[in-house]
């Protein structure tokens, strides 16, 4: 009965913080739709603080010291998916996991897309815009041309 009181700590001490990430990163979503940079380095720091305690413990739970307190992942995965009690926290936790690696590359498209937002609208107030192109008489895309020069940053 002890062991699965350390199993289930060790889970609960995961979902906490797999759930602490899945709000930041809902969070971050929110603050990248509404281009509030502020919060976002704000944010940055809270998730960046969050993995890398997630990353302790995992790292922990790989290295087996012998200690019946640091089992291995692997062990810890099979013995909660044989315990019909520690299953459900273990399936709890996997789908955190999932969410938050969706949630994770979400954010990553969306900030390709405000970096390439950004960069278009800087290029348009150089003055150059190299997706701005006409077509000639032969169906051909051209550069547009400033008095007979290439418009370029």
């Amino acid at each position: 009965m002890k062991e699965i009181q350390v199993y289930q700590t060790l889970l609960n001490q995961w979902i906490e913080q797999y759930q602490s990430l899945h709000d930041i990163l809902n969070c971050e979503q929110l603050a990248l739709e509404k281009r509030d940079f502020t919060k976002l380095a704000a944010l940055s720091n809270e998730k960046n603080e969050i993995v890398k305690n997630i990353n302790h413990q995992q790292i922990l739970a790989i290295i087996s010291k012998g200690k019946a307190s640091q089992p291995k992942l692997n062990e810890v995965k099979k013995f909660c998916l044989q315990n019909l009690e520690l299953s459900t926290s273990w399936e709890r936790l996997m789908n955190l996991v999932e969410q938050c690696n969706f949630s994770n590359e979400v954010n990553a498209r969306l900030i390709e897309l405000v970096t390439v937002s950004t960069k278009r609208t800087f290029n348009l107030i150089k003055g150059f815009d190299p997706d701005n192109n006409l077509y000639n008489s032969t169906g051909d895309r051209t550069i547009v041309k400033h008095y007979g020069q290439s418009l370029s940053a």
